[in-house]
């Protein structure tokens, strides 16, 4: 598996210095009964964006940086069901794959179709940080793609708006920050969000820019994410379906 990572790498991160960096809000102030049911509804908004959205799929194009290097650019397809199976190939110039992951809900898989490296782990110890050193969950990606905004455990909620005027939800967990929430002027769309570990310390970022209409349902245009240390990707969404059949032995990768 170590030699499949150091390809991985080689292939997808020798290079780049675009990444997106964080704000930091301004102090919250104290929270009045009008507040608190605005962010219930604006937290049960969240929760009911896209929530019929069961299967779906895509193509397009991925974009992998590391800070200070070049970018690299390879086609993306993918496959995906609520909550958390998924399948992504990355693509060569002729639609092949050069290397796939997968989660089946028990376990995750990455296969390298240039030399056939396996690599397969328990599905709930399991983040794609060795693959596209960022630690999302599987079941992040699955709502991300699927246009929507997992919403992290929390004890306490706030609204605050930050130096540049934005709207942003606060999610707290034994008084650490979990989870912060960025929406648009009207407050409809979520903009942004940012994950936090149960110590307060950042994780990642994810933005959407832009939404398209898929039969009822609003998907993201192009979802970007990074970190602190200049690592991230985009994703630029070319075409995709809804309530798609799939079978469970899509979300299953086994050595060639």
């Amino acid at each position: 598996m170590k030699h499949a990572i150091i390809l991985f790498t080689a292939i997808f991160f020798p290079a780049c210095s675009f990444f997106t960096e964080r704000i930091v809000e301004s102090p919250p102030e104290l929270l009045d009964t009008v507040a608190i049911i605005e962010i219930d509804n604006l937290l049960s908004n969240i929760r009911l964006k896209n929530r019929d959205l069961k299967t779906f799929k895509g193509i397009g194009k991925i974009t992998f940086w590391e800070k200070d290097k070049k970018c690299i650019t390879s086609s993306i397809a993918w496959v995906g069901s609520d909550p958390e199976l998924i399948r992504i190939a990355i693509l060569n110039i002729s639609g092949q794959p050069l290397l796939s992951l997968a989660n089946d809900g028990e376990w995750f898989y990455f296969l390298s179709h240039t030399d056939n490296s396996f690599y397969k782990k328990r599905s709930s110890y399991s983040v794609l940080e060795k693959v596209i050193q960022l630690p999302l969950k599987p079941v992040e990606m699955v709502s991300f793609l699927a246009g929507r905004i997992p919403l992290y455990e929390y004890h306490t909620a706030n609204i605050t708006r930050n130096k540049k005027q934005e709207y942003v939800i606060v999610l707290k967990k034994s008084g650490n920050v979990i989870q912060k929430i960025y929406l648009d002027e009207d407050k409809k769309n979520v903009r942004k969000v940012e994950l936090f570990d149960k110590k307060g310390n950042f994780l990642y970022s994810l933005e959407i820019e832009g939404l398209q209409k898929i039969n009822e349902y609003h998907v993201p245009v192009r979802i970007i994410a990074s970190s602190d240390n200049g690592n991230g990707f985009k994703i630029d969404i070319h075409k995709y379906w809804t309530d798609v059949s799939v079978n469970p032995s899509m979300f299953v990768l086994a050595p060639q």
